[in-house]
């Protein structure tokens, strides 16, 4: 579901994407982390990848925090105007991986930006995406589903 984004965000790490003369910032606010335990992934994908949303191929930038009760924040500065999808996890137990149970349902904090939710799997990269200016920093809110 959120698959890879361990991965990319630790190779991402809140990189900027080449400096660009028209670039904005983006921040997540992450909510409703249940525990302090293990870390919250956070993975940025870009629109012309929207196919592969949430697959680690379409992420530009990732980042992570520590696990903290509340709202952690990750900052993704200098992005390029573009419309962009977020997905975020909560690796409560530290493993690195998205935990699901026999039937695929995950068993760790997810959310995507918007608040979206899929039928039966991941949103559709637009329900899940914000469109990032330039020069302004945009927030987006994403609730996490234990």
């Amino acid at each position: 579901m959120v698959s890879g984004v361990v991965a990319a965000a630790m190779s991402a790490t809140c990189l900027p994407i080449s400096g660009s003369a028209l670039a904005g910032d983006l921040s997540i606010d992450v909510q409703g982390v249940r525990s302090t335990a293990g870390r919250v992934y956070v993975a940025v994908h870009v629109s012309s990848d929207a196919v592969s949303f949430p697959d680690p191929a379409g992420v530009v930038a990732g980042g992570w925090r520590d696990a903290r009760l509340g709202s952690p924040t990750v900052v993704f500065p200098g992005l390029p105007g573009n419309r962009y999808a977020v997905a975020v996890f909560h690796d409560e137990n530290g493993n690195g991986e998205m935990d699901s149970n026999v039937l695929g349902l995950p068993l760790e904090g997810y959310g995507f930006a918007n608040d979206a939710r899929g039928a039966m799997g991941p949103p559709s990269f637009e329900a899940a995406s914000i469109e990032v200016g330039t020069g302004a920093m945009v927030t987006a809110v994403v609730t996490l589903n234990y």
